[in-house]
């Protein structure tokens, strides 16, 4: 088993959403799957795109995530897909919510059919659980740890503090260690914009210094790679995370595209909110958000970045030629990654005020 506190480094893993159909309906889905969606990725592309994936510099990214909606739908292509994965040497998770287990007897079949698939990540909440109850959860843990598969759980909720959460989350920790369970905040986006229950999201005037949960690039079914596995995935193009599009160029050349991305490396290093602060520095406060969701790096991120004004303007600042080397020292010296520098053709002889605003302690 792997607790959800472990890091995933950007690139060592890239999801592909495999479909957006789903067994049930949940109003706080930002995807917006459901049973009527009729959305896949085609076969013949993620078998292709994987082993793109398993190419890209001799190895570098060593896993995928295949998600939804319900990878789970269309057992025979998710057994195909995740079959190619692992053997083209990726670790393989698939995300859930544990409908295929309605009996132990029933989810350990269905895991057995799919060796490929290393780790399973069950979404569950007060949503998820007026169609599929707790027992599913159970068993789909129990046959995960008899057939030596990893698992971990994520639950959904508008507010930490709210009861059915609470309730939700006591029932969990009798079956699994509490930190095999990870908390998401309920975005205002997709179905959630006008379902989810807005009274019970706790606002604050101070965006949240969370560092970015979502590090995962994801391939959608329309060729789409976004940078991560996060809400800004149901935002349609211009999308400043969108790094472009697999039916029109490799995976190599966008991923390389992607090394000299500002924006991107702002966010992995620091984190969403260094935006706000960036902008607030630069004069830019009126045009900010007044509120933020309480605990939700993802929130800043679709607040700002579907603002086309805001995102022009966050483009130029940082492709300042001094705010582009400080993003690519931060990324040296905070992440382990030259690449950057290399690209920026960034010697050290160059001079960098030390004042700039990325580099102060309170942003």
């Amino acid at each position: 088993m792997t607790a959800r506190t472990e890091n995933t480094s950007f690139l060592s893993t890239i999801g592909l959403l495999l479909t957006y159909r789903c067994t049930i309906h949940c109003p706080h889905c930002f995807a917006e799957a459901g049973p009527g969606r009729k959305e896949k990725m085609a076969l013949g592309s993620a078998l292709g795109w994987i082993d793109e994936i398993a190419a890209y510099r001799n190895g570098c990214i060593r896993s995928v995530e295949l998600t939804g909606g319900e990878p789970f739908f269309d057992l025979q292509t998710l057994a195909l897909v995740s079959d190619h994965a692992m053997k083209a040497g990726l670790s393989i998770t698939a995300a859930t919510n544990a409908g295929w287990a309605g009996t132990l007897e029933q989810a350990i079949l269905t895991l057995n059919e799919l060796p490929g698939i290393r780790k399973i990540s069950i979404s569950t909440d007060v949503y998820h659980q007026q169609f599929i109850p707790d027992g599913h959860i159970h068993n789909a843990v129990i046959a995960a740890e008899l057939l030596g598969r990893r698992y971990d759980i994520t639950v959904t909720t508008e507010s930490e503090q709210d009861e059915q959460y609470l309730k939700v989350m006591e029932r969990l920790e009798r079956i699994v260690d509490r930190r095999l369970i990870g908390t998401r905040i309920t975005l205002p986006v997709g179905r959630a914009l006008k379902a989810a229950r807005s009274c019970k999201r706790k606002l604050s005037q101070e965006p949240s210094s969370r560092p970015c949960g979502s590090s995962v690039p994801l391939i959608l079914p329309d060729g789409r790679l976004i940078a991560c596995s996060g809400p800004m995935t149901a935002i349609h193009d211009p999308n400043p995370l969108s790094l472009g599009n697999l039916r029109r160029d490799s995976l190599s050349s966008i991923l390389e595209r992607a090394e000299t991305n500002p924006l991107l490396h702002l966010i992995r290093v620091w984190g969403p909110h260094r935006m706000v602060s960036l902008l607030q520095s630069r004069g830019h406060g009126d045009l900010l958000p007044k509120e933020y969701l309480c605990g939700s790096s993802c929130d800043i991120c679709s607040r700002l970045l579907c603002d086309k004004r805001l995102a022009e303007i966050l483009n130029q600042i940082l492709n300042e030629p001094e705010n582009r080397n400080v993003i690519a020292y931060a990324q040296r010296q905070r992440l382990s990654n030259t690449e950057t520098l290399h690209r920026y053709r960034v010697d050290g002889t160059g001079q960098i005020d030390a004042t700039n605003a990325l580099l102060q302690s309170d942003i």
